[in-house]
């Protein structure tokens, strides 16, 4: 019963579940008329000590007067509450009801008359729930106008030519959405991971041998391309991450798996699926060409336990060397980095972010690669025309 009163109670103080206007009233009428009570109690009590009543006699002892008084003020207390909140409720819907739905109204109509791409609204639009959401439930009209207002803002963060979120939205929304993430874990730092744990990873996708497809079909096809890659990459990822075109052919994953994950299996079915979906399209002069990636990656955070955490971009640059060392393995495979210790002090770990062969000699981590079998079967696939090619 308690616990019943006590809701109800949050419920109705609670400025952003006004959604409509009995609300308000609810709201208003209760918090004057409790006013009202109290204010009317200590006047109740000086007119009676001053007129030689008892207050708290019982209601048989009180004479007339005494009986009509207090009749007369707990009605006049009624009344006063009823039109006071009256009062309050036409200013609250002139100051800012009316003009809050008006807004939001209005904000609805632009948002519904822009054009919005699949790939965008999936980022923006879907109902799927998952660590990288921005948005927040419908709960009060002040939500929905919160989301609107970051609906009819997205198309800042958001690659006009593949419709993956792009650099703005990497140097500007990523790294404080990581950083509460991490900040909502402290607590489950030492504990034994579940199932439920969440472990994220960076995976820096470069498209091999793009300029060789601009300069022998053209800008236009490689745009077409960039686009099938980005389609490829969120088919991929879903609602379990984000797809950023980090740079011109650099496609940046940050993917949210759940303990225990192998990130090598990740990073190989991310390459298969490349390989069997991105084509460069025929044209008159040139057949149909196959399109491969070189995939570096890296867990976030690389080193858990260290005292001075990592910043996102520092991860980036690591998975960026290891991308590298795909690129010199062959390309058309990957490279990811496995943390074994934490380095010793700040300059230690200065040194081993800054180069890749330092930190594997410090036995700060290890280089991960394919098998040997694995790496010939997708290197040396009928139908890869630049591997053939380039050797």
């Amino acid at each position: 019963m308690k616990k019943g009163i006590a809701n109800l109670f949050d419920r109705i103080q609670s400025l952003e579940t006004w959604e409509y206007m009995w609300q308000v009233v609810r709201y208003l009428f209760v918090f004057i008329f409790t006013f009202s009570i109290i204010t009317g109690f200590l006047v109740y009590f000086a007119v009676s000590l001053g007129m030689g009543f008892a207050p708290f006699a019982n209601w048989g002892e009180l004479n007339d007067f005494h009986i009509k008084f207090a009749i007369s003020l707990g009605i006049g207390l009624l009344i006063f509450s009823a039109l006071l909140t009256i009062m309050f409720l036409e200013i609250y819907q002139r100051v800012i009801y009316h003009p809050v739905k008006k807004l939001l109204g209005d904000l609805e109509k632009n948002a519904k008359q822009k054009e919005l791409s699949g790939k965008n609204y999936a980022y923006f639009g879907s109902n799927a729930r998952n660590i990288f959401s921005t948005q927040t439930l419908d709960e009060s009209w002040t939500d929905k106008v919160r989301n609107v207002m970051q609906e009819a803002t997205r198309d800042i963060y958001v690659d006009d030519l593949t419709g993956c979120l792009n650099r703005k939205y990497m140097s500007g929304v990523l790294p404080e959405m990581l950083n509460t993430h991490m900040m909502c874990s402290l607590t489950e730092k030492n504990l034994p991971k579940t199932n439920a744990t969440v472990c994220i990873a960076l995976y820096l996708i470069d498209i091999d041998f793009f300029k060789t497809i601009n300069d022998d079909y053209g800008h236009l096809c490689g745009d077409e391309v960039l686009k099938k890659v980005g389609e490829t990459l969120f088919s991929c990822v879903g609602a379990n991450g984000l797809v950023i075109r980090s740079g011109g052919e650099e496609f940046l994953l940050v993917v949210s798996h759940h303990f225990p994950v192998d990130y090598a299996h990740y990073a190989e079915s991310l390459r298969k699926r490349f390989a069997e979906s991105v084509k460069v399209p025929a044209d008159a002069t040139h057949a149909e060409r196959s399109v491969t990636c070189s995939i570096g990656f890296t867990p976030f955070p690389l080193f858990e336990g260290t005292q001075t955490p990592l910043s996102l971009q520092e991860h980036v640059d690591m998975a960026d060397q290891a991308m590298y060392l795909s690129k010199g393995g062959g390309r058309n495979t990957w490279r990811g980095i496995e943390p074994i210790r934490e380095p010793e002090g700040p300059k230690q770990l200065e040194m081993a972010l800054s180069s890749i062969e330092y930190g594997v000699n410090m036995g700060y981590y290890q280089v991960i690669k394919p098998e040997e079998k694995t790496l010939f079967d997708g290197v040396c696939r009928p139908g890869n025309y630049f591997v053939r090619r380039n050797g």
